[in-house]
């Protein structure tokens, strides 16, 4: 049952049928990972945070510099050179103080990725870098761990959300059956080297925040077999449907 603060905290979202109070409680009940808190982390930790979910768990081995303050909304210039997970948590608790948050101030590797994802309800991927999307994509569909991803660069931007493995649609595609191939430096460029507009990653940060609350309230139909781009040059939109595919070297499909 609600508090009557969280009654109040929460009253604009609580009031839609979509939601209610019960749909409230099972925010507040859920475990979300958000790997990476920096230019799509940053509107996703905040709207996740606002919307009350419960227990945010935020993974990033960086620190604040000033290169990253065009688009990385959690971050000030006074956290310059602190732990982006530091700043995250201090930027959640002045946000809404009900949030637990865990940082997490390391990388994600093969010997840390399945018992992370298995303790969450969702993972959302704001990561920018292609060694942990794809560690990641593969852990999410041997656990069974609903996979939010997100991409941005330029003023391009991508979204789809997998739900691959136990407890999943057969037809479902896993993130390999989608990116078969990892892609080199100069195929996937990162910020650094291409440049990024902000309002890009608060675009599709945001779209990743809004897909993860629709997973755990089961409202809006299926999400998974889209993959959802933006081009922000234009403000326009695309959706391409995706399918497993044969031969798949993570789901074998």
């Amino acid at each position: 049952m609600l508090s009557d603060e969280n009654l109040e905290r929460y009253a604009r979202q609580a009031i839609m049928p979509d939601i209610g109070e019960e749909g409230q409680e099972r925010l507040l009940e859920s475990r979300m990972l958000v790997v990476g808190a920096g230019g799509l982390g940053s509107p996703a930790i905040f709207y996740l945070a606002a919307a009350g979910v419960g227990n945010l768990t935020v993974m990033d081995g960086e620190s604040v510099d000033l290169t990253n303050l065009n688009r990385q909304i959690l971050h000030t210039t006074d956290s310059i050179g602190s732990l982006k997970v530091t700043q995250a948590a201090a930027t959640v608790a002045a946000l809404n103080p009900g949030v637990n948050v865990t940082p997490l101030a390391e990388r994600l590797e093969d010997d840390n990725v399945e018992a992370l994802l298995a303790a969450h309800d969702v993972v959302i991927d704001c990561s920018d870098n292609v060694d942990t999307r794809y560690r990641l994509g593969d852990a999410a569909h041997r656990t069974g761990t609903p996979l939010v991803f997100g991409g941005a660069v330029r003023t391009e931007g991508q979204l789809s959300v997998f739900h691959s493995g136990a407890g999943a649609e057969e037809d479902s595609p896993c993130y390999r059956c989608v990116f078969p191939d990892m892609p080199d430096a100069m195929q996937a460029p990162g910020c650094s080297e291409a440049g990024i507009l902000g309002p890009v990653t608060g675009v599709i940060g945001t779209m990743q925040a809004l897909a993860a609350v629709r997973l755990v309230l089961g409202i809006g139909g299926r999400q998974t077999g889209k993959l959802l781009l933006f081009d922000g040059r234009y403000g326009s939109f695309m959706e391409i449907s995706t399918s497993r595919r044969a031969g798949c070297a993570c789901c074998g499909a």
